[in-house]
């Protein structure tokens, strides 16, 4: 099996997406941006709003328990998965391709002409 593509997998992951599937619901929107409870630790309170996500940056950050990241890292932290594991899981979802790394073959160094 080939290594996966982490880099394309982060650009293709939309955090909308993420938020959704783990049933995040906003206390409040603003724009481009939602607040609620926090997805990774699990605040208590209902009205939470620590947690704070720029959908068009496609970032999230919890100001209670110091998390931030990206989509792909949101999943990761929220349901306890190694990375490589969260990008199977969640292209599995999302019914998504796995973006798998191309191996390139190495070219050989090219050599002086005889004269």
């Amino acid at each position: 099996m080939p290594p996966i593509d982490f880099r394309a997998a982060r650009a293709r992951l939309r955090l909308a997406e993420v938020l959704e599937l783990l049933g995040f619901e906003p206390q409040s929107r603003s724009g481009n941006q939602v607040r609620g409870r926090c997805p990774v630790h699990g605040s208590r309170s209902p009205r939470s709003r620590s947690f704070a996500a720029h959908l068009g940056k496609n970032l999230w950050h919890c100001f209670r328990c110091g998390a931030g990241g990206n989509a792909l890292g949101l999943w990761v932290k929220a349901t306890g998965q190694p990375l490589h594991a969260a990008v199977l899981d969640l292209c599995a979802r999302l019914r998504r391709d796995v973006p798998w790394l191309q191996r390139v073959a190495k070219q050989e160094k090219p050599t002086m002409p005889d004269p």
